[in-house]
Order: C-alpha cells, then sequence, then structure tokens
C-alpha cells in the first residue's frame, strides 16, 4: 500500500528523519505472546508489517488495535471494515446495494465526556483555555439520556475530561454512579481541588477504572505557578486526598499526571513556567502520598492553521537535544523509585519526542477510522476527535445528539459522512496522532478484508475499552 508522506518537515521545530534513519524502532506492539494467541497479526505476516518499522514501543493503554480485538469488541470492528470495504469496492460479499451505505448500527465504543467547562484553575499551559468558563451547559437529564442511549447502543468506556474541572459539575456524583449503573468502564482526570467528590464515589469504581490528577509539579512553588488556583489549596493538600479515597476502595487505579515543560515553551501567548527540573520529586512525591502510579507525558500546543493539538519546539529549537537529554536522564531517574505497587510511565507521546520518531505518527491515512469508535461529548458539542473539541471541522453533532434513538439515527449519518470527507492526511499532518497505528492497520484491513480471518481474540485477563 503506497503512503502520501506529508511534504512538510516537522513543521514543529524538530529536526527532519529519513524515514528509515537509525535503528529501527522495536515491535512491541505484537509481542510472541500475542501473535501466537491469534490476537492481532504478527509484524511478519501481518497488515502492520512496514507501520511497525516506523513506530516506537506503544504504551499498552495507547495500543488500540489489540483493545479493538477484544472478544467483546471483534464483531463491531469486522462490521466497521467491512463496511468500508463495500464501499470502496474491496469485498463484494453478496450484501445488497441499498445495505451497502448504511454505516454499522452502533454507538461511539468509548467517549471523552467533558462534563463541565467551568475551571478554578487559570493555568497558563493549558491547551483548552480558549473554552473554558462558557455559559453554555447540559441539560442535565439529557445527558443522562444520552448516556444511556449510547450505552444501549454499544458504548463501554467513558473518560471524563477536559473542557474544565469534571467535580465542579453540579450532579458530578449522581452522573458517575449513573455511569456505574449502564456497566461502563469509568475514568476521570481532575485537578484535585475536587478530592472530597472522588471519595463520594469511590465505593462504585472497580479495579478497571482509574483517576488521575493533573498536578504537573514536584514542589508547591512550582505547582502554584503553573496552575493558579483560584482558591487557596496547596500540592500537599491535594495529595493527602489520595489515601482517604484508596482505604474506602482500593481497587482502582489513583495516577499522578505531569506533563512536562521547558524553558522556552509557549502557548496562550505566554511563556511557561518550566517543571522540567522536579521530575524525580513529583515521582518520588507520587509514591509517598499513595498514588499507584505517575505518567510522564509532553507539552502540547494548538496549531495555527486548525487549532489541533500538537508538541511544539519552534521556540526552544536550537536546544531540542539539550532538553531531550535532560527530559531522558531525569525520566530514567525517576524510574529507580518505582516499586511492585508504584509505577512510573512514559507516555508514547514523550518516547517520539525522545527518539524523534515523532514524524512518523503525522503521517496519517485520509480517513480517520477511529472517530467511528471514539467521540467527545462536551456542553459545545459532539465531537470527532479530543484534538478538535470545539473545532467546527471535527463536529458530530450538538450536546443532545445522541439524547434520543431519533437523533441517535441521524448523528449515525453524520458520523458516516465525517468518515468519508474528513482528510485526516490534511488535518492532522501536524499531530503526533496516538491512533495512527490503528488507522493504517484498520486501513489495510478494509484494502484486504480477507486478513479478517486472521483475527480470533484471545481471551482478555482484564479488559480495557478506554480509547
Amino acid at each position: 500500500m503506497k503512503r502520501n508522506i506529508p511534504r512538510t518537515a516537522l513543521q514543529q521545530g524538530l529536526t527532519p528523519l529519513s524515514r528509515f534513519e537509525g535503528r529501527p524502532p522495536a515491535a512491541a506492539p505484537f509481542s510472541p505472546s500475542r501473535v501466537e494467541s491469534g490476537l492481532v497479526p504478527g509484524p511478519e505476516r501481518g497488515p502492520l508489517r512496514d507501520t511497525v518499522k516506523r513506530q516506537v514501543e506503544l504504551s499498552p493503554i495507547h495500543d488500540f488495535a489489540r483493545k479493538l480485538c477484544q472478544s467483546e469488541v471483534l464483531p463491531r470492528l469486522k462490521e466497521y471494515v467491512r463496511w468500508q470495504a463495500r464501499l470502496r469496492g474491496y469485498l463484494d460479499d453478496g450484501v445488497p446495494l441499498s445495505e451497502t451505505a448504511r454505516i454499522p448500527d452502533f454507538a461511539p465504543l468509548s467517549i471523552n465526556l467533558d462534563i463541565t467547562t467551568a475551571c478554578n484553575y487559570a493555568c497558563d499551559h493549558c491547551v483548552d483555555m480558549d473554552i473554558l468558563n462558557q455559559a453554555i451547559k447540559y441539560d442535565h437529564e439529557k445527558l443522562i439520556d444520552s448516556l444511556r442511549t449510547m450505552a444501549e447502543k454499544g458504548l463501554k468506556s467513558v473518560i471524563v475530561i477536559g473542557g474544565g474541572e469534571p467535580t465542579l459539575y453540579p450532579k458530578f456524583t449522581e452522573t458517575l454512579r449513573f455511569m456505574k449503573s449502564l456497566g461502563l468502564q469509568v475514568a476521570v482526570v481532575s485537578n484535585g481541588t475536587g478530592n472530597k467528590k472522588i471519595a463520594e464515589i469511590a465505593d462504585c469504581l472497580d479495579k478497571d477504572d482509574w483517576v488521575r490528577l493533573s498536578l504537573d509539579s514536584g514542589t508547591d512553588p512550582t505547582f502554584q505557578a503553573m496552575h493558579k488556583p483560584r482558591r487557596p489549596i496547596t500540592l500537599d493538600e491535594i495529595c493527602e486526598g489520595v489515601a482517604p479515597a484508596k482505604r474506602i476502595n482500593p481497587r482502582f487505579k489513583f495516577g499522578f499526571s505531569y506533563i512536562v515543560t521547558w524553558k522556552g515553551a509557549f502557548i496562550n501567548d505566554t511563556h511557561i513556567v518550566e517543571n522540567l527540573h522536579e521530575i524525580v520529586p513529583a515521582a518520588r512525591r507520587a509514591r509517598d502520598y499513595s498514588f499507584d502510579y505517575i505518567s510522564f507525558k509532553p507539552f502540547l500546543t494548538r496549531a495555527e492553521k486548525n487549532n489541533a493539538e500538537v508538541v511544539d519546539l519552534r521556540d526552544t529549537q536550537t536546544d531540542f537535544d539539550e532538553v531531550v537529554a535532560r527530559i531522558g536522564a531525569e525520566v530514567a531517574e525517576a524510574k529507580k523509585l518505582a516499586t511492585p505497587t508504584f509505577h512510573v510511565y512514559e507516555s508514547t507521546n514523550l518516547k517520539v519526542l525522545k527518539n524523534r520518531s515523532y514524524k512518523n505518527y503525522t503521517d496519517q491515512p485520509q480517513t480517520c477510522h477511529m472517530q467511528f469508535f471514539r467521540q467527545v461529548l462536551s456542553p459545545l458539542g459532539m465531537y470527532n476527535c479530543p484534538v478538535y473539541r470545539n473545532q467546527p471541522h471535527g463536529k458530530v453533532g450538538d450536546k443532545e445528539t445522541y439524547a434520543t434513538l431519533e437523533a441517535f439515527e441521524a448523528t449515525r449519518l453524520r458520523t458516516a459522512h465525517l468518515i468519508k470527507t474528513f482528510n485526516a492526511a490534511r488535518e492532522c499532518r501536524e499531530v503526533t496522532c496516538l491512533y495512527n497505528h490503528a488507522n493504517w492497520w484498520l486501513e489495510d484491513l478494509i484494502e484486504h478484508p480477507e486478513k479478517l480471518k486472521e483475527l480470533v481474540p484471545a481471551e482478555a485477563v482484564e479488559p480495557d475499552y478506554f480509547l
């Protein structure tokens, strides 16, 4: 399959790399155990051979091809691939022409739920600053109806994240408990000011659920400078709220999120506060305050042309090698603090920043297939990707677009239209897309639908439907 590589050479300031320069990245997404199980095809014989050569090891949470091959999801995956293959003329399986164009009858497998735009911080590095504290809100009952409809149509996980601070939503506790009553996997990304509300819902969380606090600092002075809380609260006070919730229910995972920033990083017309030097103190703090893990990821900004979230090093290009070396050394030191009950993770974005394979993840197929499986629900509307929340070219519908079965049917048509017309090769050419691997894999399956026979799910020890 021939792929068109974007001609722009890392417009974000990263040094251009040849596709095959240096040592080929490890093909970790296809470990022998998974290949032998038949869960996904191996690189030596499967559709991802070329993609694997170009990519670093995916963090397990970002191995979306594996997640789409779980037994509860695989029939939906195959139905989607056959639908696309028929539309493109790669499959003639006797389906009547009148049925060929019909998009499969499913809601997204996973959504990001921006439950509110209200926020009690004023972070300089916030990638969503433009959409915070909007007057637009949900009609709560219609939000509940939307979640119910999606669950009836195949929704399996919800990440409550982004747009604002989730625990500020007046009916946060009620909404979380309702989602758990639907049998959904649930995750919450919070700034930590609402840890009492996290404790209130802790008892209903399962071992596959998780809560992650965006703290980004190892000391309180850096925390205050980065986050600028509108009401007095310290980093210690936030971290002290973790143990009480864990005592109520030790089953779910509690994480410490750390966005790595460096001198010269720029967003919102502001040079943001550097925290690179506090990676190790943050890991020690996370371990000592009973977090289950700390996760490091690189700072993102917004592209000028289409407002996409991108890694941007233009202002620090001459110091790129020094910045990456410092990040690598600090994270390596932080990993020494890991224990059997405390883990130190690097996001896929951070790995590709460190080894300069960034460009591989900006080479997108024209069709983003993952928008069928994952969408974003916000008070501002329904969007096809977290990268394009509040962007008209990524809008699927309004905030009540799944509130009724009639609305759901109309939304399916709009989703089908976006799958056909949204040009990811153009719109996402600057995005380090974590779905790149899965999109190319799906693209190959669509062009070669006979390979669907290879996809036989293995037994999953712990199902993970978060996308």
